[in-house]
């Protein structure tokens, strides 16, 4: 990944205005200062964020201007930031995607959603990409997580080196090693001023987001061939007897307004998706189709004291290359962790038949 070469081209992904000064400050500076064409795309304004904003402005009610207000400081922020670390506004792009509402444009199964972001890579023709990791915390960072990892597939997977980083850490164990890009004290102070410029973040969460400006910066190596055991929730997944079964450690809250949601990559620009509201005890659960509305079929699920077991008819499922999973429950914003990527093996026994592709997941527990 490091030091750049003459022919790098840069793309970072940021979910939120501030992302690319926590995640990605140290970085940025590097590229910047090594004159690395660099491309910062920034999914939302950050304009959902209602409790930052009734501090700053001292309003309870918020109406949609001034949500669009808020958004645009916040963007002016990213520009200032951009600034500090050594960059053009030119080089940050605004997809304007709904703050807060990223994994529910996932669920829609739209191809607006690939297509977007496969025009943008299309367009830059980056050598190297850093994305949001699948296992962060935030819906919004977890979601593009996934659809970037769709996009760069149909990109040729390895010809593109990408990178993931972590900015709010899920409440179960990442095992994998990461690569640690170490800051001067000069970068660290820049990485610092950067955090600084988003005021509005800053203003209630001075602390927990200059803690991020320290000398070490981690990037995990983005491979979708390759599973950890314990990154994630642990699951597990196979195919048996006509039947998807899934397998998830769990502990008794989850039995709480969960749900199960899948989504299925057919190709670079479709994706097939489920929801499964889970019941509170063992039974059944609708498998609902989320673009058309529709009820599929029905899951049979089965809660043990630590365990939770979910079996899906295998006649249900659409044809697909890789799936992912997330076991969705009630919280008052962050997850318990975001999505685990289902690889399907390659090969000619994997490709024959919907069973044969099934037969040939990885099974991780």
């Amino acid at each position: 990944m490091f030091p750049f070469s003459k022919s790098d081209k840069l793309l970072i992904v940021a979910p939120h205005p501030d992302d690319e000064s926590l995640g990605t400050g140290g970085l940025l500076q590097r590229a910047f200062c090594s004159q690395v064409p660099v491309r910062i795309l920034f999914g939302t304004k950050g304009e959902n964020n209602p409790w930052a904003q009734r501090f700053w402005e001292r309003r309870w009610n918020i109406g949609p201007d001034k949500r669009k207000d808020w958004g645009e400081r916040r963007r002016q922020e990213a520009l200032n930031a951009i600034s500090v670390l050594g960059g053009k506004p030119e080089c940050a792009k605004f997809l304007n995607l709904p703050d807060q509402g990223i994994t529910r444009l996932l669920m829609k199964g739209d191809s607006e959603l690939l297509v977007l972001f496969a025009k943008e890579i299309e367009d830059w023709l980056p050598t190297l990409v850093v994305i949001p990791s699948m296992l962060d915390a935030h819906p919004d960072h977890s979601a593009l997580s996934v659809v970037l990892s769709a996009v760069l597939d149909s990109f040729g997977g390895g010809l593109i080196q990408t990178w993931e980083y972590l900015v709010h850490e899920p409440q179960v164990t990442v095992t994998r090693e990461p690569m640690t890009l170490y800051l001067s004290p000069k970068e660290v102070e820049g990485k610092k001023k950067a955090i600084l410029c988003h005021k509005t973040q800053v203003a209630l969460s001075r602390g927990r987001l200059t803690r991020f400006s320290k000398v070490e910066e981690s990037y995990y190596q983005h491979d979708p061939t390759w599973v950890s055991a314990n990154d994630g929730p642990p699951l597990a997944v196979r195919g048996r007897e006509e039947v998807l079964h899934l397998r998830i450690k769990t502990d008794q809250r989850d039995r709480w307004g969960s749900q199960i949601l899948l989504a299925f990559q057919s190709n670079a620009t479709q994706m097939n998706c489920w929801r499964i509201p889970l019941p509170l005890w063992s039974g059944f659960a609708p498998i609902l189709d989320e673009s058309s509305g529709r009820r599929l079929h029905d899951a049979t699920v089965r809660w043990g004291r630590s365990e939770l077991a979910v079996a899906i008819p295998m006649f249900a499922l659409p044809n697909f290359d890789a799936m992912f999973i997330k076991l969705s429950g009630w919280t008052l914003f962050f997850d318990r962790a975001g999505w685990n990527r289902v690889q399907i093996t390659s090969g000619p026994d994997a490709i024959l038949t919907k069973q044969a592709k099934l037969a040939g997941l990885m099974t991780f527990s």
